[in-house]
């Protein structure tokens, strides 16, 4: 299998780009000539590439923000269960979160420490990924947000 890999590096490296045409070199020349000093043809693509990201961050906030979660609660973490916000009741943009899961991913014991009055405890690592849905009943469309979470525990240890 190495040797195959071998053949195929040393035809890569035999290889050469071809000229281009005249007529290739007269058209980058005609359109190099064309092109106002001082602006690039990409210029413009760059700025909208950055500002979609940030568009879509905005969306998101809207939407976690400024729409209130169902008005008990029930089911869902105490970090999503705030005070309700003025929302229209025939809104178009009305997201209720519908379900919560938190996954375990990796949990590691970090040993003994020595609590500040002397006590020792054993400290764990956990790391979760948190994942929200949220559904627009009206329009059947659905949000799902998904974050990572690093929790530590301190937990006291009773030799009795």
């Amino acid at each position: 299998m190495d040797d195959e890999f071998l053949d195929l590096e040393a035809e890569l490296k035999r290889l050469r780009p071809s000229a281009p045409s005249p007529a290739l070199l007269s058209r980058i020349e005609c359109q190099l000539r064309e092109r106002p000093a001082g602006r690039t043809a990409t210029s413009a693509p760059w700025f909208w590439i950055a500002a979609l990201p940030a568009a879509a961050a905005v969306a998101v906030a809207w939407t976690v923000f400024f729409h209130s979660p169902s008005k008990s609660g029930a089911g869902m973490p105490a970090a999503l269960v705030t005070s309700p916000t003025r929302v229209v009741a025939d809104s178009p943009m009305e997201m209720k979160p519908i379900a919560a899961e938190n996954v375990l991913v990796s949990a590691r014991d970090e040993g003994l420490v020595t609590l500040a009055d002397g006590t020792e405890a054993r400290r764990e690592r956990l790391h979760f990924v948190d994942t929200i849905t949220w559904k627009n009943p009206r329009t059947n469309a659905s949000l799902v947000w998904t974050v990572p979470r690093e929790e530590v525990r301190v937990v006291p240890i009773s030799f009795q």
